[in-house]
């Protein structure tokens, strides 16, 4: 279809200058995209060394509170959400029914320490009724030694009538006499020996009496339950008057010495993240403030929901099922103590970015 010329048709240039401002312009095109394909390469190199997460979430080591006594709460200093320095009272239990039964252990081993004694005042007793049989022993074998002596002396002279028969029998009934007394007397000295007390059962008594007593007071000590370390509570709903029970949490308590974000990096950038990395960490309570980390650890197991639950492993969703995506796992990062306590709350968000290499 022909057109005719209208008169209003811009007039086309092809001279020198025209042609030096298309290939300026070509140039510039050129140009702008190579910047671009520089700077994608850039963020991808630096993506590469330097993986960032932004599902990172702060943490802490936090612990339950639990009384190792049951009884009623009659003290209560601390309020939910305090900051409470360590060796600090959080609560006090009734007690009244600790130091009774304190006192009962301390009664019974009292009792027994008297009968410790007294066994001990018998014993030396009887040591010295050992000491006069024996002193009496030697009297009689003394005495028997003299009477088999006269005998013996005696005998030989019957024949020869140098002395009477009487004479003779008297002196061996002496040593036989004798005889017996020194058999009396060794077996008054067994019988004593054999009547000595043993006070060993008397003393594993005592030793049980002081492991009650212990305990008792230990019981007595435990009613003031102390905050383990520096902390801050965390979700208490108490109040003075409620009943403890042994080994049941009564409160929630944030470790605050040391805090940790743990972020979420896909299993193809875990080969350059090591323990000892730098990181940096944007945290969302300060926006625009970056504060510095130490990796600490990098997970080694996690699991899905509801396909493959493995109790204690660290549960990290797939976004997509019908798509193959790269699994996340946990990395956690220490924070340097610098970092303001105000900005650190357990569940927070975090940006992390590892500087692998940095250590």
């Amino acid at each position: 279809m022909n057109t005719s010329p209208t008169g209003l048709e811009e007039p086309r240039h092809t001279g020198p200058d025209s042609r030096r401002r298309a290939a300026a312009g070509r140039l510039i095109g050129w140009c702008a995209v190579a910047l671009v394909l520089l700077a994608a390469l850039t963020v991808v190199l630096w993506t590469e060394h330097h993986p960032r997460s932004d599902t990172g979430k702060i943490s802490a080591h936090v612990i339950g509170i639990a009384p190792r006594v049951s009884g009623p709460i009659r003290s209560l200093p601390v309020q939910d959400n305090q900051l409470v320095p360590a060796g600090e009272v959080l609560f006090e239990i009734d007690p009244e029914p600790y130091r009774l039964a304190a006192d009962v252990a301390r009664s019974n081993l009292d009792a027994i320490n008297g009968e410790i004694g007294n066994a001990r005042r018998a014993i030396e007793a009887q040591r010295l009724q050992i000491r006069a049989a024996a002193g009496t022993l030697v009297q009689a074998e003394s005495a028997l030694s003299e009477a088999s002596e006269t005998y013996e002396r005696l005998a030989p002279l019957l024949p020869k009538r140098y002395a009477s028969p009487e004479q003779v029998d008297t002196a061996r009934r002496a040593k036989e006499s004798a005889a017996a007394a020194v058999d009396v007397t060794r077996a008054e000295l067994a019988a004593a020996e054999a009547a000595v007390l043993d006070t060993a059962a008397l003393e594993a008594r005592q030793k049980a009496a002081l492991a009650a007593l212990a305990q008792a007071e230990l019981a007595v000590r435990d009613c003031t339950v102390r905050a383990p370390f520096e902390g801050r509570i965390a979700g208490m709903n108490l109040a003075e008057g409620a009943f403890a029970r042994t080994a049941m949490d009564v409160m929630t308590f944030i470790d605050s010495r040391q805090w940790y974000v743990v972020a979420e990096f896909r299993e193809s950038e875990l080969r350059g993240i090591r323990p000892g990395d730098r990181a940096r960490i944007e945290l969302l309570t300060a926006p625009g403030s970056t504060f510095n980390g130490t990796v600490e650890s990098l997970g080694w197991g996690v699991t899905d929901l509801p396909q493959d639950p493995f109790a204690g492993l660290p549960i990290v969703m797939k976004e997509l099922d019908w798509v193959r995506l790269s699994q996340r796992f946990p990395v956690t990062i220490r924070l340097e103590k610098n970092v303001p306590h105000d900005l650190l709350r357990v569940g927070a968000s975090a940006t992390a970015t590892i500087l692998t290499g940095s250590r």
